[in-house]
């Protein structure tokens, strides 16, 4: 097989036009291209801009709504609060006052009524040693101040006078001597009184191990409801020990049933005692006429 050349002459100068042509058309291209590309990325840059500025904006108005709302819940919340607080506060000045006012006419009443306890107990203390008593407030009182009383009288009178003034004056100290001697007289008997009710009343010697004793014992038996139930109370004397004490109120308690109760008359110094009590008494007259009188239509019965 055979090779055979074949030279040919091609013009080339259209195609070299034509592409530069489409050189041409390329820049122009690249350079739309490019604008495109800018303005795109400005309007996302705008658009994202105007997205993250509503954004920002709705984020603030949301949380200044909430913010807003959580502001009038709490501070409706404080009012309430406070107004709860100024109606508690009124309720409890008003306690407070009205207990002050209790508290005032408690410590009155009580003052009142541990003042006349008071009272009472002294005067009973009092008659319990009235004599002492009389002797320390008025006589001893009495008799430390004789000084004054007995001071010296200058005479100061004519001549004719002076045997009457002596006279008058003889006599008043024979009058205060006659009420010393009265003063210790009565002071004397009343203290043999006692010394012999002390000694009626005192062991002069201390019973062996074995042997009798006799006690006083007071038996008080009262109805507690209406039903009849009785209750009893013994009292016995303060020196007696306690074991002896407490067999005597048990044997007492063991026989209650049997004790036999009659109707009796007050005894006469008793109703004396009593009568004495109560007029030497500080109480009112109505208290006293009221005691006197429960104290007479009580029904008094003995074993």
């Amino acid at each position: 097989m055979s090779r055979h050349q074949i030279d040919c002459l091609v013009d080339t100068d259209p195609m070299a036009k034509s592409i530069d042509g489409v050189s041409h058309r390329v820049d122009a291209t690249t350079a739309a291209v490019v604008a495109f590309k800018s303005a795109v990325i400005k309007a996302e840059k705008e658009g994202a801009d105007h997205v993250c500025s509503n954004v920002n904006k709705g984020f603030f108005t949301l949380m200044h709504s909430q913010l807003s709302q959580k502001i009038a819940a709490n501070q409706s919340r404080v009012d309430s609060l406070t107004m709860e607080l100024v109606a508690q506060k009124k309720r409890l000045l008003a306690i407070k006052s009205t207990m002050e006012k209790d508290y005032s006419r408690i410590v009155g009443r009580y003052s009142r009524i541990i003042n006349g306890i008071n009272k009472a107990l002294k005067q009973r203390v009092i008659e319990l040693d009235r004599p002492i008593f009389d002797f320390a407030t008025r006589d001893v009182a009495r008799n430390m101040g004789r000084n004054q009383l007995l001071s010296a009288i200058v005479p100061v009178c004519q001549l004719e006078n002076i045997t009457a003034s002596q006279q008058i004056t003889a006599s008043n100290m024979k009058h205060d001597s006659l009420r010393v001697i009265d003063s210790t007289e009565r002071f004397l008997r009343q203290m043999n009184e006692q010394k012999i009710l002390t000694d009626k009343i005192l062991l002069r010697s201390v019973p062996g191990d074995e042997g009798t004793e006799h006690y006083p014992v007071a038996i008080m038996e009262s109805q507690m409801d209406a039903n009849g139930n009785m209750a009893y109370d013994v009292a016995v004397p303060e020196g007696l020990d306690k074991e002896n004490s407490k067999e005597i109120k048990g044997r007492v308690y063991e026989h209650s049933s049997e004790l036999e109760w009659r109707d009796a008359e007050i005894n006469d110094i008793v109703r004396q005692e009593f009568a004495k009590l109560v007029i030497n008494s500080d109480a009112s007259d109505r208290v006293k006429k009221m005691a006197s009188s429960l104290f007479e239509e009580n029904k008094t019965q003995t074993l």
